[in-house]
């Protein structure tokens, strides 16, 4: 049974489509994918059903399986069904059949058509509602996009789904935190999954989903990392999934189940049986190629997760033989070969496990897998272990071989461990797999006694006896007496293995030689080619010694075994010592035979009859028997008592001849080598080799078979093999043997021989050098090459002579040596067409290669450099230059690098003390420079040019120029850091070995050097150009150079600005200025006065031709300067002048840059004390001369100006004459303060005093303005110099002939200076410019007094009270002068003469605030009326009155103010003004000043509300002017006491209600009355409740005003919203129940109520919520509730107008809606006034009552109305 919410839900959800209203089935119907409600609204199904249709065929196109839903979904007869008169199994079909589709247009979201065909069903069966969780889980992928938002607007969230309840109906899309706190639910995780289960059925997964459920799984596993519990409740979903997905014929599906397991497994280690399941399930379905590789890597890494005992444990067998079926050993190998493997040595350790168990056939492969995996020990150890226990029962043991030498290999020590724990010894296990595995052992002498058979081959395995062993082998039976060491390798192999075997099963050694060699010669060499055979397992050796030991008594007598000797030798050498011990004995045992001439197997010992030169028999017992003595078997190394000191070039060849002859390799590298330790050179034997080395190369593969047979290193005997090349050789078939081996395919073989060059290249001949190095140098061209021949080259110690040579012999033009470079160009011209005729570019190419091998090699060695090495390089980069003009080949790396070699030859050449080069063709290099675009190419080229100049000057000075034309023309502009260093080093190196072989004419080559460098000035990057040009200038010679280089960058400054590129202009004055602060400052200075001096020259030569024809000579004057005309030249020397302005001129910017300040630089040398006098007086003088060159041009800019302008006379050109000269001296002057205001301030005082007396009044002005600047950057220190500066200004303004203007300036100049050191100067200076100023006054130039007043201002400010004595001359004439100004409107300077009046107001309420209260109406005057000053200006001093001045009295100069000349304007900003003052001071007032003169404000605060009548402003500027003052009033009254406030508020409502006190008569009573609401409006929403109680004052005023407007003798919209609202707030307000008192409700209710009937519809509003207001302030009153009710009712009836039952009914809602259950009790009088206005004839009557009234009173009733009704 359900509970009863379960059954009320059911029920919503079968009615949530079901439509019992109009308004419910337009809802429905306007839910939409496409369109806005309102349109989708006027839509029928008609019509959104063939626009489905149109989309589904476009979805038939894209997927045919779409057509099946023309049948049921998009059929004709859709139209008309209805889910809400369908039986549940017809609902149950159709929902099936959206499921369907939905699963099938999931992956289609993205298009079009899949949204408008998905609109029918959303608005035909509602799919949003009905199948909402459907539709939600077929677009979760698409989240993030507008459809998915679309749907979320409109879809019905089922419960599972709620995380998305933010997003509906918002801007913003779920994020990805959203989605994990989705899949973060169980039960919706479960849902999901089903969904996938579903879609997994139909086929209808795609990428995009999955790649979804991918992120969305691993999100959610990351979300509950550290949740175990959490990881541990989705295991069985997770692996319920990933089952699924792993089922699914699709690979994207498989690889998304790998990739969920991984991270699942990561996260939360799986048991083994999950993983081991897992494993096995994603194996069960594999099989498409592109999901093995993910398959395999998802089981490496859940396998690496594994933790425990058992983890490493065997793969079961059906699960290895599932991995076995789809991945074999060589895909496993392929897979861990490649890069981002992850780590697998779990699993590979299980699988190699399993194979030892399983699959024996595959044993042999594992090692390709091992060499690819890094394995932990405990790992290697249990596969070691597995095969130990192996080879005790698998028969075929040579298949463990290969594993066992690779984990031997790797750790030797582990295998032993492993062995010993089996108790079986590694000597036993070598003869187990019949091989030699182990390096070194601690072995006992008598092992081959304790050898057991069991334990050899195994405890389970069967030994047959030795005639069946004997009968099965009897193939390899010998018979002949031939020497088994020259015996075919694989068939020693076969008897070898055969005899380890026979050991192993404990038959007598004995016994196995003599069946499988019937004869003594066989049995013997055949034990002693075991005895040397690495292959050999040591135990069977030690058993070889022991019985060659027995068998060497069955040799007669007669014969002699030291042939025997050599092999014996070689076994000493073996690592075991009990093998060497052996050795020793059998050698012991050979000494003690008589020594015959009959040598044992002498000319078949190392094969038939091959016959080995052996040692006389006298010679060789000798040798046996010292070596004997002197031989120790502690020490393997027999090198030291291998050969005797006496006659050691014969045991040498003879133990040579045994290396050469003997067949075996180990044995062949034992005796090389110890030849090789005894005899550094292998000269005196390597002949011997000859015919062995002419062969080796043809036979070289059946050595390395041999080798590898052998178990013998193949790379240690080539390596002995190639040691035979001996230092200083001489045999020319070993250098054909190196040339033949370098050049073979034998990587290996041309490596050891390459490295063996390297180390004896340097002791062979030359001619040897020679060919060697060619040969290699023909290899580096071909293709494929089997060693790094560049990488030899480059390693061999090259000579010079060597490589002159080779590179002599790869030159294109035949050396004729120095021939001159016409002639070389003319061979360039008929190479040209040899190359383009014989077709040649592919030799060309080979020899560009082989060159540059060559150069590379010569690049790298420090090669001792000579001069013919220099002039072979010089002639190959002309050849280079020939192969890229004429054959256009890609010679530019090769350039690069035959630079850099003659740079590096240069420098040893150098360094080694050779200069004076002769034939040395730099013109080749100054070619090449011009011909090549590789900036590269010319800044080494240019590196080279500087080389050569520090090296040998003269041998480049005659292609200097060329040189410096083309870096100014193209170097300089590249922007880069190598380029240019590369031109600071050439122009440091070059240029004063220029200068020095100039003597004569060193400026013209300056100037040369300068113009063609500074016409690029444009082109070098502007970061460049300082550290450029200053390197320059540096190396020309700073003192010489600036100047003309400043002259030549003024041209382009004043190009610039002819042609108005000013930003151009701007960036060459920064360079400048940076420039020169890189040279000490006498050096600046010298140069500026070098530029004056040209300048001077020039205006000379303007002047006169003679000076003008010499200067043509000049070269800074070749450039056409000399022909500008008359106004081109005037225009340049003034944008000259401009330019050094500039330059020296100090901004802001210069302070926070290194050195950036010129004045500073000049400043610090002159005060600088580790500067001596003779430099400080250097720098004085140069500033001198400056300083007079520029007073020299402003004293001659008049005849210059005239001389320019004289060619025309026409009254614009005078005009533009007077405009240009005035420009230009402004630009002097400007230079001239600049300069002045860099000295120190007593020599600048100094300096400028005779300037002031100068008859020049531009001078005296300028140099004044100086003073003002100078001293601004000056301490307080200085202010006895200020001192001494007034006093002489004072007198110079004071002097009746001075003009105003200088007169002006020097005043201000004054003001300055006062301002600046203030107090610390002398109060008598300052009384004396008081005194001069206040004079002043009554002077008749506006400008005397504006800079006079400054001055007043400045000296009160500082003095204060003290300048009271002239108080009287101050104030009243500067009145004076504002009230003249201030009628005249046409003053000149009037607003500089109001503001400075204002300024010294200001300036004296701040310093003397007391005295100034007796003229504080002329102030507040001055401040009002100050038109033309800015009102913030006006609006500080107001400030400054308010903060230092009795506010009692400022209100009571204001109201004066205000009632005397401010309410008389029409100025706004003045009326703004006084508004501010008074707001400003009503804020500071305390709250005893605004209780003293609160009348005084009362009587200002009704004139201000009288303003409106008088005033001339529009109604909008006075409402803003009322707001103000309301709301300062309000400030007020918050100051004062209610016993202050009351008698106050009663003489504002006499004013305002019986016009008691009206200064104004025009003023009505509405006006009135407007003005007393508003006030009384605005206090009420500051003070609340606490003026309700006021409210008596005005109740009768009130009602009469109410009932005036009942009978409409009063119509004012204004005054009645008004009463209105301060009745309401009243109302609200009340808190002390002042209106439950029924005389004041009686008298105010009925009044109220009443105005229903004459209600305005835009009042109407208003009167509603005070109705509404006054009935919650009587709630609980029900006497007062029946009053209002009825007086409600009554204008309810149908006898009243529309409007007066509508505002009625309105009223009557908000009551019931605030207060409706206390007025329940009265509805039954209402019931009936409600039905019949529901019957009203007015539709807006019966809607507001149907919807709102009833609607109201249902809620308070909490039931329908319509019983009531009934």
């Amino acid at each position: 049974m359900s509970s009863l919410s379960e059954q009320l839900a059911q029920v919503a959800a079968n009615n949530s489509t079901v439509a019992f209203d109009r308004k419910r089935r337009q809802k429905l119907h306007s839910a939409s994918l496409i369109y806005n409600p309102k349109t989708a609204t006027t839509q029928d199904y008609d019509f959104i059903f063939d626009n489905a249709l149109s989309a589904l065929n476009e979805l038939i196109d894209i997927d045919p399986r779409f057509s099946i839903f023309t049948k049921t979904l998009f059929s004709e007869t859709s139209i008309n069904i209805d889910r809400n008169v369908q039986s549940k199994e017809e609902n149950k079909n159709l929902d099936n059949a959206i499921n369907s589709y939905l699963l099938l247009a999931s992956s289609r979201w993205n298009l079009t058509p899949t949204l408008h065909a998905t609109e029918w069903l959303v608005r035909r069966f509602q799919i949003h509602i009905l199948n909402a969780e459907m539709i939600l889980l077929s677009t979760l992928n698409f989240y993030q996009s507008p459809v998915f938002k679309r749907i979320l607007n409109i879809v019905k969230l089922p419960p599972l789904f709620n995380p998305f309840s933010n997003f509906v109906k918002n801007d913003s899309s779920p994020t990805n935190l959203t989605m994990v706190k989705l899949f973060n639910d169980n039960d919706f995780l479960k849902l999901y999954a089903n969904y996938l289960n579903k879609c997994l059925k139909q086929k209808t997964t795609y990428t995009n989903q999955l790649l979804f459920v991918t992120c969305c799984f691993i999100n959610l596993i990351s979300f509950n990392s550290v949740n175990t519990e959490k990881l541990n409740s989705l295991v069985p979903i997770l692996l319920e999934i990933s089952a699924k997905l792993l089922a699914s014929s699709s690979v994207d599906c498989q690889i998304t189940a790998h990739t969920i397991l991984v991270v699942f497994a990561t996260a939360l280690p799986l048991k083994k049986v999950i993983i081991l399941a897992a494993a096995e399930t994603i194996l069960a379905n594999l099989s498409e190629e592109k999901a093995k590789r993910s398959a395999i890597v998802t089981i490496f890494k859940m396998f690496q997760t594994l933790k425990g005992q058992g983890n490493i444990d065997h793969l079961p067998n059906k699960l290895y033989t599932a991995f076995d079926s789809k991945f074999d050993i060589e895909y496993i190998s392929n897979i861990l070969s490649t890069e981002n493997v992850p780590a697998c040595d779990k699993f590979i350790t299980t699988y190699a496990r399993a194979i030892t168990r399983y699959d024996h056939a595959k044993l042999s492969n594992i090692v390709t897998i091992l060499e690819k995996v890094k394995l932990e020990k405990f790992e290697v150890r249990m596969i070691i272990m597995d095969l130990v226990n192996l080879s005790e029962i698998i028969d075929d043991k040579s298949q463990l071989i290969e594993l066992f030498e690779y984990f031997i290999k790797h750790n030797e020590k582990l295998v032993i461990s492993c062995l010993k724990s089996f108790n079986v010894a590694p000597e036993i296990f070598e003869i187990r797999l019949t091989t030699s595995l182990f390096s070194s052992q601690n072995e006992s002498i008598d092992i081959a006694k304790k050898i057991e058979a069991q334990k050899v081959v195994g405890e389970k395995s069967k030994i047959p006896t030795f005639k069946e062993f004997l009968d099965k082998n009897a193939e390899f039976i010998t018979t002949n007496d031939l020497s088994i060491l020259a015996e075919d390798d694989d068939v020693f192999a076969k008897q070898l293995s055969l005899f380890v075997e026979a050991v192993g099963k404990n038959y007598q050694p004995g016994l196995f030689l003599s069946s499988f060699f019937t004869t003594l010669e066989a049995r013997i060499t055949f034990l002693i080619r075991i005895s040397i055979s690495p292959a050999a397992p040591v135990a069977l050796r030690l058993i070889a010694l022991s019985n060659i030991s027995k068998y060497l008594h069955n040799i007669d007598k007669d014969s002699n075994v030291f042939s025997l000797v050599p092999c014996l030798i070689c076994s000493l050498n073996d690592a075991s010592k009990n093998i060497r011990i052996s050795a020793k004995k059998v050698l012991t045992q050979i000494s003690k035979r008589p020594s015959s001439k009959h040598y044992f197997l002498a000319h078949d010992i190392y094969g038939k009859d091959i016959k080995v030169p052996m040692l006389s028999p006298k010679d060789s017992e000798t040798w046996l028997n010292k070596f004997l003595n002197e031989y120790m078997v502690e020490n393997k190394d027999l090198s030291n008592v291998f050969i005797p000191k006496k006659n050691d070039k014969v045991f040498i060849l003879f133990w040579a001849d045994q290396a050469l002859y003997i067949p075996l390799p180990q044995a062949k590298i034992i005796l090389l080598d110890n030849l090789k330790k005894y005899s550094s050179s292998a000269s005196t034997y390597s002949s011997l080799f000859e015919t062995f080395l002419k062969d080796y190369l043809s036979n070289r593969e059946s050595w390395e078979n041999r080798c590898k047979t052998n178990k013998c290193n193949f790379k240690d005997f080539e390596r002995r093999i190639v040691d035979l090349i001996s230092s200083k050789e001489k045999n020319q078939f070993m250098i054909t043997f190196i040339t033949d081996a370098l050049k073979s395919e034998y990587e290996q073989l041309s490596e050891l021989v390459a490295e063996r060059l390297i180390k004896i290249f340097d002791s062979l001949k030359t001619s040897y050098q020679l060919q060697i190095l060619q040969s290699i140098l023909e290899t580096t061209i071909e293709p494929e090459q089997s060693y790094d021949t560049i990488g030899t080259i480059q390693s061999l110690p090259l000579t010079a002579e060597l490589l002159n040579t080779v590179l002599s012999q790869n030159k294109i033009n035949s050396d004729s040596g120095v021939s001159d470079f016409s002639k070389r160009r003319r061979r360039s011209s008929s190479n040209k067409s040899a190359l383009k005729k014989e077709e040649i570019s592919i030799l060309a190419e080979n020899h560009m290669k082989k060159l540059t091998v060559v150069l590379e090699a010569l690049d790298k060695q420090a090669v001792d450099g000579n001069a013919e090495l220099l002039a072979t390089l010089l002639s190959l980069l002309s050849d280079l230059e020939t192969l890229d003009q004429d054959g256009h080949l890609p010679v530019l790396y090769a350039q690069e690098t035959i630079a850099s070699c003659i740079l590096n030859t240069i420098e040893s050449m150098k360094h080694n003390g050779i200069s004076g080069l002769q034939n040395v063709r730099a013109d080749i290099v100054v070619s090449g420079i011009r011909n090549t675009s590789s900036p590269q190419l010319q800044n080494k080229l240019l590196l080279v040019i500087s080389a050569l100049a520090s090296l040998s000057p003269e041998t480049i000075l005659h292609s200097v120029m060329p040189i410096f034309t083309f870096m100014g023309a193209h170097s300089i502009r590249q922007d880069d850091g190598f380029t240019t260093q590369v031109v600071e080093k050439t122009i440091s190196t070059v240029v004063p070995a220029l200068l020095e072989n100039s003597s004569e004419n060193v400026q013209d080559e300056i100037e040369f050097l300068l113009m063609s460098f500074t016409t690029a000035l444009q082109h070098v990057p502007k970061h460049r150009r300082i550290k450029l040009y200053s390197t320059l200038v540096q190396t020309l010679g700073a003192s010489k150079a600036v100047g003309p280089f400043f002259f030549l960058i003024a041209q382009q400054y004043s190009t610039y600005l002819n042609e108005f590129k000013l930003g151009d202009a701007r960036t060459v004055v920064e360079f400048a200025k940076a420039f020169l602060g890189k040279f000490p400052v006498l050096d600046e200075l010298t140069g500026i006065s070098n530029f004056f001096s040209i300048i001077e020259t020039l205006v000379s030569a303007s002047m006169n031709e003679d000076k003008k024809q010499e200067l043509e000579s000049h070269t800074l004057f070749s450039n056409g300067i000399l022909n500008f005309s008359s106004n081109e030249l005037s225009s340049f020397i003034k944008n000259s002048f401009d330019f050094i302005n500039k330059t020296v001129e100090d901004e802001n910017a210069d302070y926070y840059t290194a050195n950036g300040s010129f004045k500073v630089r000049v400043y610090s040398a002159l005060i600088d004390q580790n500067n001596d006098s003779e430099e400080v007086s250097s720098i004085k003088s140069e500033f001198s001369n400056i300083l007079r060159d520029i007073l020299l041009f402003i004293n001659d800019i008049k005849t210059f100006n005239k001389s320019s302008s004289s060619a025309s006379d026409s009254e614009s050109d005078t005009k533009q004459s007077n405009e240009h000269y005035e420009e230009f001296k402004k630009i002097l002057f400007s230079l001239l303060q600049n300069m002045l205001s860099i000295l120190p301030i007593e020599n600048f005082i100094e300096t400028i005093k005779p300037l002031l007396s100068s008859k020049n009044d531009d001078i005296r002005y300028h140099i004044t303005l100086v003073i003002g600047s100078k001293f601004d950057l000056e301490p307080v220190e200085v202010a006895p110099t200020a001192e001494r500066v007034i006093t002489y200004l004072l007198d110079q303004a004071s002097n009746s002939s001075e003009t105003t203007v200088v007169s002006q300036v020097m005043l201000n100049t004054i003001a300055q200076l006062i301002s600046k050191f203030g107090s610390n100067i002398d109060q008598a200076v300052i009384n004396k410019s008081l005194e001069q100023c206040t004079k002043n006054l009554k002077s008749e130039k506006a400008e005397i007094i504006i800079s006079s007043l400054s001055v007043i201002t400045n000296s009160v400010q500082i003095l204060g009270v003290k300048t009271i004595a002239y108080y009287p001359k101050i104030v009243q004439p500067s009145i004076a002068l504002f009230k003249k100004a201030e009628l005249e409107k046409e003053t000149f300077l009037r607003s500089q003469l109001q503001l400075s009046i204002l300024l010294l107001f200001a300036t004296m309420v701040k310093s003397m605030p007391t005295f100034v209260l007796s003229n504080l109406f002329d102030i507040l005057h001055i401040i009002f009326f100050s038109d033309e000053v800015e009102t913030t200006v006006r609006l500080s001093a107001i400030d400054l009155i308010i903060s230092n001045l009795d506010l009692k009295e400022v209100l009571k100069v204001l109201y004066k103010c205000w009632t005397t000349e401010i309410s008389k304007s029409n100025d706004s900003i003045i009326i703004s003004l006084f508004i501010s003052a008074l707001e400003a001071t009503v804020e500071a007032a305390d709250k005893k000043t605004a209780t003293f003169q609160s009348p005084i404000f009362f009587k200002l605060l009704l004139s201000l509300f009288e303003y409106r009548s008088t005033s001339t402003f529009d109604n909008n500027t006075i409402s803003r002017i009322e707001a103000s003052v309301y709301q300062i009033s309000n400030s007020y009254v918050l100051k004062m006491n209610d016993k202050v406030f009351r008698p106050l508020f009663a003489i504002v409502i006499r004013w305002a209600f019986d016009g008691e006190g009206v200064t104004n008569t025009q003023m009505t009573e509405v006006e009135r009355c407007i003005a007393f609401f508003k006030f009384f409006t605005k206090l009420q929403e500051n003070l609340k409740g606490i003026i309700t109680s006021y409210f008596t004052y005005i109740l009768e005023p009130v009602n009469k005003l109410l009932l005036r407007y009942i009978s409409k003798d009063l119509t004012d919209i204004s005054l009645q919203r008004l009463l209105f609202i301060s009745l309401t707030s009243s109302f609200k307000y009340d808190r002390d129940e002042y209106w439950k008192s029924t005389s004041r409700f009686e008298l105010i209710s009925e009044t109220l109520i009443n105005q229903l009937s004459v209600i305005d519809r835009v009042l109407g509003r208003y009167l509603v919520k005070a109705i509404g207001a006054l009935a919650a302030a009587n709630n609980g009153v029900d006497e007062h509730n029946q009053i209002m009710n009825k007086l409600l009712i009554n204008h309810m009836k149908a006898t009243c107008t529309s409007q007066e039952k509508l505002w009625a009914a309105k009223s009557m809602k908000l009551i019931y809606s605030k207060v409706g259950e206390n007025w329940l009790v009265l509805l039954p009088q209402l019931v009936p006034t409600i039905a019949e206005l529901l019957e009203d004839d007015d539709e807006e009557i019966e809607d507001e009552v149907r919807t709102g009234l009833v609607k109201v009173v249902e809620n308070v009733l909490g039931e329908p109305f319509d019983r009531y009704l009934d």
